[in-house]
């Protein structure tokens, strides 16, 4: 490798090791400590409590659940877009790709925003003299937003390699 090409990487591999390893490695090493440093396996072990347990059951849940309806969303679509010209294709796929350039957090409260009690949604249902729905904070808003926020990194994938 040229002496260019490791000067060109150089920012990458800072911000790998700043916001990837570090961040990793500090998991790790407060996974297996305690508060005072001392070595332990208490903070492991206590995944298996009745508690820790029950959330971690509901997050691969989730997960996977949405995970299946990224798949059945984001299949479909990329045979859609395969099937598309060149130069309209790579168009629909910039559509589709233009809202992950905004952050994650501003895209998951905006979600936020309509899905509250007082939200966007619930007050276009209440002016149609409709029953406003009570989603927020439900693992239906949960797998909403996460479908929502990673279906993008679905369709890509399954477009690329077709």
């Amino acid at each position: 490798m040229s002496k260019k090409a490791r000067l060109l990487a150089l920012p990458y591999l800072v911000w790998m090791i700043g916001f990837i390893v570090i961040p990793l490695a500090l998991v790790f090493v407060f996974g297996l400590t305690d508060r005072s440093g001392a070595f332990t396996l208490e903070n492991v072990i206590s995944i298996v409590e009745r508690n820790h347990l029950k959330a971690l059951k509901l997050s691969v849940l989730l997960s996977f659940v949405s995970t299946v309806i990224c798949f059945l969303l984001a299949f479909p679509l990329a045979l859609i877009l395969r099937g598309k010209k060149i130069g309209r294709a790579n168009f629909v796929v910039f559509i589709f790709i233009l809202p992950m350039w905004m952050n994650f957090l501003l895209r998951t409260l905006a979600w936020q925003t309509l899905l509250e009690k007082n939200g966007v949604i619930n007050g276009f249902l209440t002016a149609l003299h409709l029953k406003p729905i009570n989603i927020i904070n439900t693992p239906t808003a949960i797998v909403l937003g996460m479908v929502y926020n990673f279906l993008p990194f679905m369709v890509l994938p399954l477009y690329n390699t077709m």
